[in-house]
């Protein structure tokens, strides 16, 4: 699929905008988040979209994550975009409150980017999730014996602020997208550290899961849309 047809624009921006909304986009400077903006980017002047990127450096990588914040800034240069960055130090945040690694930095995440929509306006927050990451945290959930909310997935909306436009979309096409338009991105190499839960789940638990069905990612997100439309039905009763 290209992630950029006229047909998935015509969709997303139906889905997740409205014209002349303000969207505040959070930019890590991996591959996903590089490939919605550029795709923001693309969609702004059809839809009379006003743009800003959100960039917050967890402070985790040291010198690496220094360049992540230099990549974005200047990414935001050439795009001609304002650029809301801030510094964390997220290892003091988690022990403090006493929360894994992942959860402390989705939590300062969250905030800063809500922080930022509020103070400057922006209708919404874009955020990068894609469907490899929904299908792995269905499976996560399904190890830990979650009930429905749980399996239900990441939802391509939240509140009404929170939108995910690349939900749909696979880890594949999106790289395929970033190599094709030779947009450059920064690896992060804890993506690859197989001793978060996440990540081992991504590349030891999927790949053997392939073996019984290659489309197993495809079936988790289907999974999780026949459970989050129950389960909303089921809130909806209540």
């Amino acid at each position: 699929m290209n992630i950029l047809s006229d047909r998935l624009f015509a969709e997303i921006a139906r889905k997740f905008f409205s014209l002349r909304d303000s969207v505040l986009i959070g930019v890590s400077g991996g591959s996903d988040s590089v490939a919605l903006l550029h795709l923001m980017i693309r969609l702004a002047p059809k839809y009379s979209l006003r743009l800003g990127i959100a960039h917050i450096n967890h402070c985790l990588r040291g010198e690496d994550s220094d360049k992540d914040e230099a990549f974005v800034s200047d990414l935001a240069k050439k795009s001609d975009l304002p650029c809301y960055i801030a510094k964390e130090d997220i290892l003091s945040y988690q022990k403090t409150h006493k929360l894994s690694l992942e959860e402390a930095g989705r939590q300062v995440r969250y905030a800063f980017f809500e922080k930022i929509r509020s103070e400057h306006q922006f209708d919404k927050i874009a955020l990068a999730h894609h469907a490899d990451d929904n299908a792995e945290l269905v499976l996560m959930y399904l190890l830990r014996g979650s009930g429905v909310s749980g399996l239900s997935g990441i939802p391509p909306q939240r509140e009404g602020k929170i939108v995910r436009p690349l939900i749909n979309i696979s880890r594949s096409e999106i790289l395929n997208f970033l190599n094709q338009n030779n947009l450059p991105y920064r690896f992060d190499d804890s993506n690859s550290d197989t001793r978060f839960l996440r990540n081992n789940i991504r590349h030891c638990l999927i790949p053997i899961l392939q073996e019984y069905n290659p489309n197993i990612s495809e079936a988790l997100n289907r999974l999780s849309v026949i459970l989050r439309s129950e389960d909303e039905w089921m809130q909806s009763e209540i």
